[in-house]
């Protein structure tokens, strides 16, 4: 896969944390607001563990993988949100091109194709390839994470957190199983009419951090992360919906992540039964009354965070108490 092409996938496929920050972390509080790394138990079952990632390839974020692998080698079964096999690459990359025979420029207004032009180019996706998107694929780009500067530095691609996390399990021989195929995550934007997709978009460009320093962004989004803070991660989004209409909380709560919360335990429910499997997603899918862990929780399971080890440091160990 070149480059180019990894860059888009990793945009736009893992898309439960493609939203711009607000002006302020959120206050209120909602189950398990707090960690990124579980246990799961039930009855004599051997454990089962459940890991919130980010993805991106900042080292400071990636330093969580030291902490788990010892959990992902000894695992029988590896659950991530998509498996990300040949074929699925192509199937992302595929379902995204327009099928009326226009592009992008001929569509919209020459000032808000410029603006996303420049937006895009923050995140590696070339005018070549953006040209020939369809706009419900263009508008995941506006809300997206900032490239991290140092990626293109880096030619694998396994960069992302997720990637590595399943490359070791491959490296290790354990099972590695998608929860949902790119097709069925794309659904989520997909099956909407165009007009949405354009007026969301002038509405977002039309925002001051529209093209905010993208460097300022990532490093406040790493910071939550690094605090294990999943809370300001869900406040956020639902800060950013505020002043959006009803059909963008639906597809950003209702459908991108309740529903798919919903389809992830269901994935999760054979490797939770046998015991022994480690399953890692998106951040953002774990917390809240509709969140993974409550879920969990609801049909019997005990969830607890998993205590750093006696002399473990690192960005998500400095105390026992983190």
């Amino acid at each position: 896969m070149t480059f180019r092409c990894y860059k888009i996938l990793v945009i736009l496929i893992f898309a439960s944390q493609v939203l711009l920050l607000g002006n302020a972390w959120g206050d209120a509080t909602i189950p398990y607001s707090k960690g990124l790394f579980w246990k799961i138990e039930k009855g004599n079952r051997a454990p089962s563990y459940l890991l919130g990632t980010m993805h991106v390839t900042d080292p400071r974020v990636l330093k969580i993988k030291d902490r788990v692998e010892p959990y992902i080698a000894n695992a029988d079964l590896l659950n991530l949100e998509i498996d990300l096999t040949p074929r699925e690459a192509r199937e992302s990359y595929n379902v995204r091109i327009r099928d009326d025979g226009k592009t992008l420029d001929e569509v919209l207004p020459q000032d808000l194709y410029e603006k996303i032009v420049r937006i895009a180019k923050k995140q590696n996706v070339e005018e070549e390839i953006l040209r020939t998107f369809e706009l419900w694929a263009i508008y995941p780009i506006l809300k997206a994470l900032p490239n991290d500067p140092d990626q293109e530095k880096r030619e694998s691609g396994d960069a992302v957190l997720d990637f590595q996390l399943g490359a070791l399990a491959h490296e290790q021989g354990v099972k590695v199983n998608g929860l949902e195929t790119v097709r069925e995550q794309l659904s989520v934007f997909r099956d909407r009419d165009r007009k949405i997709y354009l007026d969301a978009m002038i509405r977002a460009l039309e925002k001051p951090e529209a093209e905010q320093k993208h460097e300022d962004l990532m490093e406040q989004y790493v910071q939550m992360y690094l605090a294990e803070d999943t809370n300001s991660f869900y406040q956020t989004l639902l800060d950013d919906l505020k002043e959006e209409p009803p059909e963008m909380y639906d597809i950003w709560i209702t459908r991108l992540l309740d529903k798919r919360n919903l389809n992830m335990i269901n994935g999760m429910t054979k490797g939770l039964i046998k015991g022994n499997s480690f399953t890692a997603v998106g951040a953002l899918h774990l917390p809240g009354e509709k969140g993974i862990l409550n879920m969990l929780v609801q049909r019997g399971y005990q969830v607890s965070r998993v205590p750093c080890k006696d002399g473990e440091k690192s960005s998500f160990c400095p105390n026992q108490d983190m």
